[in-house]
């Protein structure tokens, strides 16, 4: 498989054909087009299969189904041991991830060399440095016009009150803090690094359920800063080549335009 991958929003479901299983690849937005590749298909869980399970192992703390639509049950792995998308599943409160730094994440992960790692609580979003003064209320700004001289007294389309220059000024640099800090923020974790996790979640979880062999997957290929990198191929463990294509290194969607690239080919 290759170590470049992709897999920009997708949602992983899941329709029975014939005696197997297909996992179609959509779109987290409704109604975005898409350039998508052909569906993941699975091989289904034979009762010769179930029969080859292993049994686990005596004193477990904790038992989950195999990730990678495995048909068997598995001991989950402790925080700090190694693991992968075909490795035990890690257990309750820990995720799957490469290390930090990683060069390589993917090759980590679908090697098992990746290691379980607490979740982190969800940080609140900083609040910018105010002056001491309360803030004013958000106005609608778009039509109207500001006039510094004093000698007028204006007012803002549809409100009932002199508009305060100044306080607009420091609305305005109020907004102007929280966005720097969004987009500070969006940086240190990197739109390819949040996808690449959103990704990996979305897959063990549908994988659970399936109980199918995976052997087509799709997961971003993201730089050491958290964005796409320019090319992209989908992951295939049955021995065969997957597509590849460039893509846009901020949001990884695909350039309009261009044609699907060999495995050994660079994006221009």
């Amino acid at each position: 498989y290759p170590d470049n991958n992709a897999g920009r929003g997708w949602i992983i479901r899941r329709t029975r054909r014939g005696g197997g299983s297909v996992l179609r690849a959509a779109h987290r937005d409704a109604g975005v087009p898409v350039v998508g590749p052909e569906p993941i298909r699975c091989a289904p869980c034979t009762p010769e299969k179930l029969s080859q399970c292993p049994a686990v192992a005596p004193g477990c703390a904790e038992v989950l189904r195999e990730p990678g639509c495995g048909c068997c049950l598995a001991c989950a792995l402790k925080a700090g041991e190694l693991c992968g998308i075909y490795t035990a599943p890690c257990g309750s409160g820990l995720r799957c991830v490469p290390r930090p730094g990683d060069p390589r994440p993917l090759h980590s992960l679908t090697r098992g060399q990746a290691v379980c790692t607490e979740s982190p609580e969800p940080e609140p979003t900083p609040e910018p440095q105010t002056q001491d003064h309360e803030e004013p209320e958000p106005l609608e700004m778009d039509n109207a016009a500001i006039i510094s001289d004093p000698g007028y007294s204006h007012y803002l389309p549809g409100h009932g009150r002199p508009y305060d220059p100044r306080a607009a000024a420091d609305a305005q640099e109020s907004m102007k803090a929280k966005l720097i800090a969004i987009r500070k923020k969006l940086i240190e974790q990197g739109p390819c690094h949040l996808e690449l996790q959103t990704a990996l979640e979305k897959i063990a979880k549908s994988q659970q359920k399936l109980g199918d062999k995976l052997t087509r997957f799709y997961l971003p290929n993201c730089d050491k800063n958290g964005l796409y990198k320019p090319k992209q191929c989908e992951s295939s463990l049955d021995g065969q080549r997957g597509r590849c294509w460039c893509v846009n290194s901020w949001n990884g969607k695909r350039i309009l335009g261009s044609t699907e690239l060999p495995a050994d080919a660079e994006c221009p």
